[in-house]
């Protein structure tokens, strides 16, 4: 309980009136009328003010309660629904603010609005997400004013509710009601293998302009008479592992997202794909909390995976690729599309390279490098003066050197991705067809 904007208004006109006798009293003499009256009004003043304090009636006949999504997207605007209910014999103004949390942040408060009795008002705002995992949004915080208006009660409601912060879900989302095909054509993905040319059977069909001869089913031509070709799709069940790294290599942040963010919405992305394909998504984090995800299909793969790494955080440890490739080949044994996510410096050439070697006696590998922003801003921006001269130097030196990084890799036929985090799930997608309609799986 804390006292109104009234309550501190007379009082201030009561300490007013004291000064105002006092100088009376200096100037002209004692004024037991006024004085008096003061001790009247202050009088009045405390007893109303005690009364109103002592009957602020069944507070718990207001209800409030929340309605808004269990799980939220990083960075998305939800908009969030408040239903308060006056069951009070009387009206009352409030003040309500939401409470703090440290994955939310909520716009548009304080709030305040006016409840007649037995009336219900909706107040709408918008929540975002700024960081994943687990939280609680807590009861909303309540200032009503007393009947007499010489206080405020805080009240706080018991609307609590249990909040999961995930990554940005919001492109999957787009890719179940676009259709796959029209989603992988607006990301800007170029599906270059013709219809027919894939490597596991699918179905007979007329022949159309175009086919090949050797799709040509000669038996099944002399049957129908008339020219019938096979049609291939690209082999499925295979099976496609991310490798994230969650050291300190990905900690850097562009716009609202770090790189580590851009990194899981890449990954979510090109495995929701992949598994619409037909193949399984796994996955296993490194150089920071340890988690493993056995490859998953199905409608219900992309949940499975979203469970798994939604909380995934990034740490300040060191990046040790070869011990990362270890501990995969040691439980995935199957060939498959290993696609390593970090931020390759010129300095991990030597233990990229071993790691690489050691992945690549078994699998296909794809080594995806985010690359910060500020370098090709450096490199694009016109040199002035000195200090931006060395500072450009520096930069071409260092873009040349993780360039070297990638040669050496592709030497080795490792594919290497060097781009921007806003790009990277265009770039894993295409990728992702490129090697599989290659029929290196």
């Amino acid at each position: 309980m804390r006292p109104s904007a009234l309550l501190i208004s007379l009082l201030g006109i009561w300490l007013g009136w004291a000064l105002l006798i006092a100088l009376v009293a200096i100037f002209i003499g004692q004024t037991p009328l006024l004085q008096v009256i003061w001790y009247c009004f202050g009088a009045v003043i405390t007893v109303i003010a005690i009364l109103d304090a002592l009957r602020p009636g069944p507070l718990n006949q207001l209800t409030v309660s929340r309605a808004l999504p269990h799980s939220q997207a990083l960075g998305v605007n939800t908009e969030v629904v408040l239903s308060l209910t006056n069951n009070l014999n009387r009206p009352l103004d409030i003040e309500l603010v939401e409470p703090p949390s440290p994955l939310l942040t909520a716009g548009g408060f304080p709030a305040r609005l006016s409840l007649p009795p037995g009336t219900s008002q909706k107040l709408r705002y918008q929540l975002t997400p700024i960081a994943r995992g687990n939280t609680t949004l807590a009861g909303s915080v309540l200032r009503i004013t007393s009947a007499w208006r010489m206080w405020q009660h805080k009240w706080v409601a018991t609307n609590t509710n249990e909040v999961k912060v995930l990554p940005n879900f919001a492109p999957i989302a787009h890719i179940g009601q676009l259709g796959l095909e029209q989603h992988i054509r607006q990301l800007g993905v170029h599906l270059a293998q013709k219809r027919g040319e894939g490597m596991e059977f699918k179905q007979l069909r007329d022949f159309v302009e175009g086919d090949s001869m050797r799709q040509v089913d000669w038996k099944a031509t002399a049957r129908h008479g008339r020219p019938i070709s096979r049609e291939y799709q690209d082999e499925r069940n295979q099976d496609v592992f991310f490798l994230l790294d969650c050291g300190r290599r990905l900690r850097h942040k562009q716009d609202h997202l770090s790189h580590f963010d851009h990194a899981l919405n890449a990954i979510l992305l090109t495995a929701y794909i992949a598994i619409r394909q037909g193949d399984g998504a796994g996955f296993q984090s490194f150089a920071g909390p340890q988690r493993w995800l056995s490859p998953v299909k199905g409608a219900n793969g992309i949940n499975k995976l979203l469970e798994t790494l939604y909380d995934l955080t990034n740490t300040t440890a060191n990046s040790d690729y070869l011990q990362a490739a270890q501990q995969f080949v040691q439980r995935h044994r199957r060939r498959s599309l290993v696609v390593l996510v970090s931020n390759v410096r010129p300095e991990d050439n030597e233990d990229l390279i071993s790691a690489v070697q050691l992945l690549a006696k078994h699998h296909v590998v794809t080594v995806a490098s985010l690359r910060e922003e500020l370098l090709t801003e450096t490199l694009n921006h016109p040199v002035g003066n000195f200090s931006e001269a060395l500072q450009y130097c520096a930069t071409h030196g260092h873009t040349l050197e993780r360039k070297a990084v990638g040669t050496n890799l592709r030497a080795r036929g490792v594919s290497f991705i060097d781009t921007e985090p806003q790009f990277l799930h265009k770039r894993l997608v295409d990728e992702y067809f490129r090697i599989k309609r290659s029929g290196r799986l």
